[in-house]
C-alpha cells in the first residue's frame, strides 16, 4: 500500500510538471527542481530527491554536480543495481574523491567483485593513507579464504599504527557498533587469524594485548572468552 500511495503521488507531480512545461522555461523548470531536491534532502526524501534530478537531467543534462549524487541517493535506498549503473560515470570525474569510491567498494562487495573491491580498497588507501582501508584489504582476504596474504597486509597495518589516529567501527551486536582504534582492531583481528590456525596461544597474546590497547574492546573479551570453547569472532 505505502508503494502504491508513493506511485501516485509521483505520477500526480509527473503529470503536474508536464502540464506546466509548455508554460515554463527550462531554467525555471530546473529552479524549481533545485528547490525540490534541496527541500526533500532536508527531509532525507530520497525518492523525491532522485525524482528531482532526473527531472533536471532532462530539462538540462550538463548538471552533472546533482547527477553526482545519485549514486549516494540510490544507495541510501539500497538499490544497488541503480548505485552500480551510476557510480562509473561519477568516478569519472571524480576517480579519488574518497566518498564515492566507498560506495563502490559497497557496490562491488554486494556483488561479490573479490578483485574489484580490492583495487578500490588499494585505491582509498594510496589516496588517504588511512589505515582502516587497509585493515579492509586484509578482510576481504580473510573472507576469500586466503589467510598468509590478510596475515600480511595485517602486519603491515600493525607496523603503521603506532603513529595513527585511525579508528573503525566493529559491530558487537546486529544493531551495535562499537569505534576502536585500528592498532586494536588489527591485533584482534591477527589474534583471529592465529585461532583460525588453532595457534591458541598466540591467538590468546594477540586477544590480551588488544584489550590492553583498548581496555573497553567487546569483541576482543569476547573472543578471550571464547578462545577455547569457540571460534572468536572479528
Amino acid at each position: 500500500m505505502k508503494n502504491i500511495f508513493f506511485a501516485a503521488i509521483a505520477a500526480t507531480f509527473l503529470f503536474a510538471c508536464n502540464q506546466n512545461a509548455p508554460q515554463q522555461s527550462a531554467k525555471n523548470n530546473n529552479e524549481t527542481y533545485k528547490k525540490l531536491f534541496d527541500k526533500s534532502m532536508n527531509l532525507k526524501d530520497y525518492h523525491t530527491a532522485i525524482m528531482a534530478v532526473q527531472m533536471m537531467l532532462i530539462e538540462d543534462s550538463t548538471q552533472v554536480n546533482y547527477r553526482d549524487s545519485l549514486p549516494e541517493l540510490y544507495a541510501a535506498l539500497n538499490n544497488v543495481e541503480a548505485v552500480s549503473k551510476t557510480i562509473d560515470a561519477t568516478l569519472a570525474r571524480h576517480p579519488k574523491d574518497e566518498k564515492f569510491l566507498q560506495v563502490k567498494a559497497v557496490v562491488q562487495q554486494e556483488e561479490s567483485d573479490y578483485e574489484g573491491v580490492l583495487k578500490t580498497y588499494s585505491t582509498l588507501f594510496e589516496t588517504t593513507k588511512k589505515l582502516t582501508y587497509l585493515y579492509q584489504i586484509g578482510t576481504m582476504h580473510f573472507q576469500a579464504g586466503k589467510l598468509a596474504e590478510a596475515e600480511t597486509v595485517v602486519d603491515e597495518v600493525l607496523a603503521k599504527s603506532p603513529n595513527s589516529s585511525d579508528s573503525l567501527d566493529i559491530f558487537v551486536s546486529e544493531q551495535q557498533k562499537q569505534k576502536v582504534p585500528i592498532m586494536a582492531a588489527a591485533l584482534n583481528f591477527k589474534g583471529y587469524i592465529f585461532a583460525q590456525k588453532r595457534d591458541m596461544a598466540n591467538a590468546k597474546k594477540y586477544f590480551e594485548t588488544a584489550i590492553k590497547v583498548f581496555p573497553d574492546f567487546v569483541m576482543a573479551k569476547r573472543n578471550l572468552q571464547q578462545l577455547m570453547g569457540g571460534a572468536p569472532k572479528r
